[in-house]
């Protein structure tokens, strides 16, 4: 019972895992138990009674010694003290240990695993319910056997599924959209709720087989988690066509290319009033525009950071905390600043903005230039690296559709023809004398 409840992976932490690291962890403190029996510092007298050191009469004749190190036993004793032996090497002294990072867990495989296992756990409900009461013995201790075997296959099969459920939403690659569905508070409810309806059935040693309850515990169980999957892949499938219908992502953008960054930007902006247009440099474009006037406060950056952030692979470096209250020009700083450096260990562009020019709104064309520059490298680097991000992904989909042919070219008779001395051996494996 022990063994088919541990691998569900929900009780680690809990029982005997605490009393293993208290042990390991008192063993390890061993050695710093009483270290002068070790190293026999009990003999050294460290206060003599018949030093000068120690001496209240006067009168007494006794030598002064000049230093402590001159101490009669003292050096005695450490230098009695064998050396310790030193051990010869072995082979796992020059052993060198590979180290192994396992690879990232993938999702596809993960929710594969967690569908079949969710399959095979209706599949054995509805066998047990199929189940005629002529099947199970009429007499008393062989039907509690058969409940017995029956619930034991209902455990194996249903334990493996908590441990797909487990492993599914712990090793997710986007927490948020999952927990966004359903909270991880939620999920995991869920789980103990199925486990504790194990616990009861084992409990009673699955006396009277499955009950009414227990049985709509499970099902409710089972088709919530259906539901999860289900809502999950519709919204993955309306991702991508949003992907497919983005008129930014193809295309000969030469002449256009801050058309193509603003348009890119509108997809990923829910602020209001919406984003101004942003014009291509010519020499007829005064700066500072109402683009570049949208984004001098840094608030419009900072979320739109965090919008690309979530749509990426890799989610880290979000800006947590930023201003709203933009009424003071040091706040507005601020905001830029966090966005220059979350662009910097985020995407790795390394951008120059004269700050406190752009938000005390001085009249530089220089200044706004340059803050111009920074917005449409941002924008290209961080465009460039989803784009790429997504057609992986979409080719790995596709390699998984559609496995690799395997193509076998069969020659012609005569070009398999073989002499061999007088023998000669055809296509079809038959033996004609030369």
């Amino acid at each position: 019972m022990q063994y088919y409840f541990a691998r569900t992976g929900l009780l680690d932490g809990k029982g005997a895992q605490l009393a293993k690291g208290q042990a390991r962890k008192s063993s390890s403190n061993k050695e710093n138990v009483e270290p002068t029996e070790d190293l026999n510092v009990s003999s050294l007298s460290l206060y003599d009674g018949a030093s000068s050191y120690a001496v209240s009469d006067p009168g007494q004749d006794v030598s002064v010694i000049e230093s402590p190190t001159e101490m009669y036993g003292g050096t005695e004793s450490w230098s009695i003290r064998p050396e310790p032996p030193m051990l010869p090497p072995t082979v796992s002294t020059y052993k060198q240990k590979p180290s192994y990072t396992e690879p990232l867990p993938d999702m596809p495989v993960l929710r594969r695993e967690l569908k079949d296992a969710l399959q095979d756990a209706c599949k054995v409900i509805e066998e047990t319910q199929k189940q005629q009461d002529s099947a199970v013995p009429t007499e008393v201790e062989g039907r509690d056997g058969f409940y017995e075997i029956q619930g034991l296959h209902i455990l194996d099969i249903l334990t493996l599924a908590i441990r797909a459920a487990k492993n599914y939403y712990t090793a997710h690659s986007h927490p948020a959209k999952l927990y966004a569905i359903k909270s991880e508070r939620h999920i995991r409810a869920e789980l103990y709720e199925v486990l504790d309806i194990l616990k009861r059935m084992a409990s009673r040693n699955f006396r009277g087989g499955m009950r009414l309850p227990e049985l709509a515990g499970i099902i409710i169980w089972i088709e919530s988690i259906d539901k999860l999957i289900k809502t999950e892949e519709q919204q993955e499938q309306a991702e991508s066509a949003e992907r497919e219908a983005w008129a930014w992502r193809e295309g000969d953008w030469t002449g256009r290319e801050r058309e193509r960054e603003w348009l890119f930007l509108k997809c990923f902006d829910r602020e209001e009033p919406s984003l101004p247009q942003w014009l291509d440099a010519s020499e007829e474009r005064v700066l500072p525009d109402d683009f570049l006037l949208a984004l001098q406060d840094g608030v419009r950056l900072v979320k739109l950071h965090n919008a690309l952030v979530e749509k990426s692979r890799r989610q880290f470096d979000r800006i947590k905390t930023w201003h709203t209250d933009v009424a003071k020009p040091y706040r507005k700083a601020e905001n830029l600043r966090y966005w220059l450096k979350a662009a910097e260990l985020r995407w790795e562009v390394k951008l120059t903005v004269p700050v406190s020019d752009i938000v005390n709104n001085r009249q530089d064309a220089d200044a706004w230039h340059k803050f111009d520059e920074a917005v449409f490298h941002w924008a290209q680097s961080v465009r460039m690296e989803l784009m790429e991000e997504w057609r992986l992904e979409a080719r790995v989909l596709d390699r998984r559709r559609s496995p690799p042919e395997l193509r076998v070219d069969v020659p012609d008779s005569s070009e398999y023809a073989v002499d061999l001395g007088d023998m000669r051996i055809e296509q079809d494996g038959v033996a004609v004398e030369a």
